[in-house]
This record gives structure tokens, sequence and C-alpha cells, in this order.
């Protein structure tokens, strides 16, 4: 009986070749597919470094393994399923199949994915991928909601690593330590149980900037590479909006990604977010995609009637 199980599992771990051959196949398909290229750039380099004493307690935002289909060549549609492990399930599926048929099957019948634990999915806004993602939940008792919905914005390396900037008189810039994550944290509309976790382990291993008040040292602003290597919680205290303080930090923060990291810069920002947008667009960055998390919650009986 076990070997008739493992026959109707799609899916398989990807080996370390085979990511490598994602990441070339999503780089021809540029700037569409950029998100997907960086996504899987932090999981290859997490996965080689995640041995190392001090990443044994990483967030697992940052501890994803990626699957692709059993029986399948990686060339033809570059269908893969990154997934986050039980304390912090986090599923990001993509393929370049159109319509995503194998990907949404493939989903449906996975054991990969522990519904049971209300995974947070992570999609391209494709409302194919949803309405299959939103059916495999019904099924199981469950109810997909936008959790949050981002539209991405993105600037090519060759062009950021080449952006300058100048820091004002009332500030400092430093690099963020962990010890910031509380803050960042507490302001940030999205924390949920695991999010300190995740944003102590995005500053350790991805790196991220702040401003300092010159006078008492208070941090008033803020920026981190996120589990994507994206940027992520670009935030002002609102005693100190108006100042530069946002286009600052977007500016540090995208020529670190171009000029030190050697990847391109992406941004995820709320359609609400007017005053991220200007910010953005105004250094260069151009409109590209847009990102869902849909959080899967149980399901009331009005809702599955």
């Amino acid at each position: 009986m076990s070997c008739n199980l493992e026959l109707e599992e799609p899916l398989r771990l990807a080996s370390a070749d085979e990511v490598n051959q994602l990441i070339s196949i999503y780089e021809r398909h540029l700037p569409s597919t950029v998100q997907f290229v960086l996504l899987l750039e932090n999981i290859k380099r997490m996965q080689a470094i995640i041995c190392d004493s001090e990443l044994e307690n990483a967030s697992h935002r940052f501890r994803k393994s990626i699957y692709v289909l059993k029986d399948r060549d990686i060339k033809q549609h570059a269908t893969f399923v990154a997934i986050g492990p039980d304390k912090d399930i986090f599923i990001i599926p993509h393929t370049l199949q159109n319509p995503p048929i194998e990907l949404t099957e493939a989903i449906r019948v996975t054991k990969y994915i522990k519904w049971k634990l209300h995974p947070v999915f992570v999609i391209e806004a494709n409302n194919e991928i949803q309405e299959h993602l939103s059916q495999a939940a019904e099924s199981r008792n469950l109810k997909l909601q936008v959790w949050s919905d981002c539209l991405n914005y993105w600037m090519p390396k060759q062009k950021a690593s080449k952006v300058t900037y100048s820091v004002p008189q009332d500030v400092t810039l430093r690099p963020l330590q962990e010890e910031h994550a509380q803050f960042l944290n507490d302001t940030w509309p999205y924390r949920y149980e695991q999010s300190k976790w995740y944003i102590e382990t995005a500053i350790r291993v991805n790196g991220g900037f702040g401003l300092f008040d010159t006078k008492d040292e208070s941090l008033v602003a803020c920026v981190f590479k996120n589990d994507h290597d994206s940027v992520g919680h670009l935030y002002t205290i609102p005693s100190r909006t108006q100042r530069g303080y946002g286009s600052t930090l977007a500016k540090a923060i995208t020529k670190k990604i171009a000029f030190q990291d050697n990847q391109h810069a992406l941004a995820f920002i709320s359609p609400s977010n007017e005053q991220s947008i200007r910010i953005f667009t105004k250094i260069g960055y151009l409109p590209v995609s847009r990102t869902l998390w849909l959080s899967s919650k149980p399901a009331t009986k009005n809702q599955l009637s």
C-alpha cells in the first residue's frame, strides 16, 4: 500500500541543480518573473547556509524547500511549489504553464501541504490558481481570505546599482540589529504570532537599515530585505514623516541589493500606499506584477453552504 501512495504523490524535492535550473528559466522571462527569481535565490542561499549553527533557529519562513513535479521535465513548464516548515508555513506555488493544469492538480493531491496547520499561500494574482486553491481549501472545510495584496515594483540590478542617496542631517544611517525587531514588529500591520521571529531572522541573514535620531539615538525609520529577497517594511514613525526618510532608506536598500548582493531590486507595495508608490517610482522602479497572500481559516457553516 505504501508504494501505491508514493506513486500517487505528484511532487518531489528538487535537487540543488534543479533549483539552479529553475532560476535560469525564470531569468529568461524577466521582468514578469523577477519575484520568483529572487524567491528561488533566497531559498538556494538559505539551504546552503542553514546548517551553520547560528541559523539553526532561523524563522521557518527562511527555511522553505522547493518541490517539483515527479516525472516531468523542469524545462517544460518550470513548475514548483515552495513550502515552509510547520511553525511558519508559507507556501508559494508557480508555473509557466498556462493554464496551470499540472500545478493546480498537484496542489489538490499532494501530501506535502499540511492544510490542518492553516498555511498562508503566496501567489501571483492569477485568478485560475486562486480559484483552484479555494476549491482545495473548501474540500478540507477551510476558507481562503486575502491577508495582503501588493503591487510589485522592480528595477534591474544594473540600474539599481547606480542609485545614489544622501542622509538628512538630523539622522544617521546604520544597519539594523536584531534588537530592533520588536520595534519593526510593533509597527507592522501584518504582524502575527511568529512575525517577530521572522523579522529577527531577516535582519540577521538579509540585512536592513535604520535612521536614528542624532540627538537621542532613537530609531525613527527602517527598512529590511525580506524572505523573498525583496524590499520590505519601509516605515517612518508618524511624527517624522515628510522629511525624506523613506526615500533615503528605499535608495539605500536598493543600492545594497543590487551592488552588494548582485540581485535585481523588487518592492512589495500596498495599492493604497500612494506615498510609497511615489517614492519607488521616483527612484526608477517600474510596476511589474501583483502578489496575493491568502490565509486559510476554518470555514463557517454559512461559508460552506
